[in-house]
């Protein structure tokens, strides 16, 4: 188990219509939950090309942040949506939906983290 990695050394996958979203994204998994002892499920290194979207999706025993490194997407978050730019975080917790959606004309770069739930209520 490596304590580094390095994003050319991951490669890429494409994927359509992501949680039911329109366009192309892609992303290269960082790490996977080999790589942890805790409850991470992965890291990921997602591109959001203009006009792509995440769709709108449930976490049911997980969680997840959304780190943006480049652009200003459009995040919703339970109904609650935001325009953030670089360095912001969104979350979601278990029983809540997310998506996101890039109407610019620029990429969205995000560092995408999801954890395991252990308790019995989500959080």
């Amino acid at each position: 188990m490596d304590a580094f990695t390095d994003l050319e050394a991951k490669p890429a996958q494409r994927r359509e219509g992501e949680h039911g979203g329109s366009g192309s994204i892609s992303f290269r998994r960082m790490m996977d939950e080999s790589q942890f002892a805790s409850g991470l499920d992965f890291v990921d290194f997602t591109i959001v090309p203009p006009g792509s979207t995440i769709g709108k999706h449930f976490h049911h025993g997980s969680e997840e942040l959304y780190f943006v490194v480049d652009g200003a997407p459009l995040i919703n978050v339970n109904g609650r949506e935001r325009r953030v730019g670089p360095g912001s975080l969104s979350v979601v917790r278990s029983g809540e939906w997310h998506s996101l959606t890039n109407d610019t004309l620029s990429e969205v770069s995000i560092l995408v983290v999801q954890a395991r739930v252990s308790e019995p209520n989500g959080r």
